[in-house]
């Protein structure tokens, strides 16, 4: 086995850690803090692309007065037919007719409105791409009133991630690797190729140079199975019995992997969204007693998701791709990696949290608002391998990676975290 780098490491998650569990609380409390934190930060931003003569106004300031040049900072709202609503699960209740069902509801015709805290107005104009927003987003908007009670956009302003810490890496030629969508519960079909990445990980395959310099393994989500389990009629117990034991099969059979790549480099594991762990994100770590063998070994982490960290000073930041998933179906985005590279250009991990994807009610944070921009910026469980390095406003380089599910893919990404250097190394095992 090889001898691994040593490698500096910080872990940066403790904000994603629940300190309280208190459902109780409403939601506006996380957009009204989103919507304080990110006009703080967006302020000087806007002051400073537009000038300090433009006035950044409240909505309420606007009084419908006609023609008004000023900056809007605010949230976006999406006002879509096709959204899923209550009222299909109360439709039955009700008698009223349920509405379909669909992968994507984002319409060309969807309306584009801003909020603040007190008004709403709606935007209009070439630079609004609605069926590229989100709702949930916070942005400034440069533009004027007019006779119908519109806001005409003339630019749009985003958070772009905050600030970049140069990338000074002390220890040369360290590698990341990155992967998701493990499903035991259907790792029957390709125990070769998983085989082949311990052997791999090792050093086994005459890699030994490469696998020294592999410092750490992220295992981003969906480890247990990577479908949501089936919806089964109640009066069938014995079948939810045997989901339950394949279930817990699954995860002793993980322990063991775990266990043994933990002998080979430090790893970090996440959950997902069809893992057994709680739904909301930000999802919390893994208990230490779901994985006893792994547990055992100082080099083994069960970590939250999203997961954020140092290493070798590169900032590495994280999903199992819950967030991707959500936009592409509440906004024409084309890819995952398109989806990536939209919540780094907001700054925010999860604008869609909490109106379509699920979120911790949280009152006075919003731990998601990406207040410094990272070097590697990953998202678990995507259809297939996908990257791109990102050159944002001042130069920031960041290494976008849509990490495959190796279920579908029996493949992983390679990152070099000197040069953000990108690869996908497949284990796949072509049968005759």
């Amino acid at each position: 086995m090889a001898n691994r780098l040593d490698c500096p490491y910080e872990n940066l998650s403790s904000s994603y850690l629940l300190q309280t569990s208190d459902y109780q609380k409403q939601f506006c409390h996380l957009y009204a803090h989103r919507l304080a934190e990110m006009t703080r930060l967006l302020r000087p931003l806007a002051q400073s692309k537009w000038g300090k003569e433009m006035p950044i106004m409240k909505l309420c300031e606007l009084r419908g007065e006609q023609d008004v040049h000023c900056i809007l900072i605010g949230t976006i709202y999406k006002h879509q037919a096709f959204k899923p609503s209550i009222l299909r699960d109360i439709s039955e209740e009700n008698q009223l007719a349920p509405q379909p069902q669909r992968q994507n509801y984002s319409e060309p015709g969807d309306k584009v409105i801003l909020e603040d805290e007190l008004q709403r107005v709606r935007l209009q104009g070439d630079q609004i791409e609605g069926c590229k927003l989100a709702t949930g987003l916070v942005c400034a908007v440069k533009g004027g009133t007019d006779s119908e009670g519109f806001f005409n956009v003339e630019d749009v302003l985003f958070f772009e991630s905050g600030p970049q810490k140069s990338l000074a890496v002390r220890t040369p030629n360290t590698k990341l690797v990155l992967v998701s969508g493990l499903d035991q519960l259907q790792a029957h079909n390709y125990v070769d190729a998983l085989n082949m990445f311990q052997y791999w990980l090792s050093g086994s395959f005459d890699n030994t140079s490469e696998a020294k310099s592999t410092v750490r393994l992220i295992v981003a989500g969906n480890s247990v199975r990577s479908t949501a389990v089936a919806n089964v009629p109640t009066l069938q117990v014995a079948r939810s019995q045997a989901n339950a034991n394949d279930t817990v099969q699954a995860v002793s059979q993980l322990d063991a992997w775990f266990a043994a790549w933990a002998q080979a480099l430090h790893l970090d594991v996440m959950p997902g969204a069809y893992d057994p762990a709680n739904f909301m994100l930000p999802q919390q770590p893994f208990h230490k007693c779901m994985f006893p063998q792994a547990s055992r070994l100082s080099s083994f982490q069960a970590v939250s998701n999203p997961y954020s960290c140092r290493l070798n000073s590169a900032l590495v930041v994280g999903t199992a791709g819950q967030n991707t998933a959500d936009l592409l179906r509440s906004t024409s985005l084309d890819s995952s990696l398109e989806a990536l590279r939209c919540t780094l250009t907001w700054g925010h991990i999860a604008p869609t949290a909490p109106d379509t994807l699920a979120c911790y009610p949280y009152i006075d944070s919003d731990p998601f608002i990406m207040k410094e921009c990272p070097h590697v910026y990953f998202a678990g469980n995507c259809e297939s391998f996908e990257t791109e390095l990102h050159v944002g406003s001042g130069g920031k380089r960041t290494r976008l990676v849509c990490v495959p599910s190796f279920s579908k893919t029996q493949s992983v990404a390679l990152i070099d975290l000197e040069t953000l250097d990108c690869r996908e190394v497949k284990f796949s095992v072509e049968s005759e």
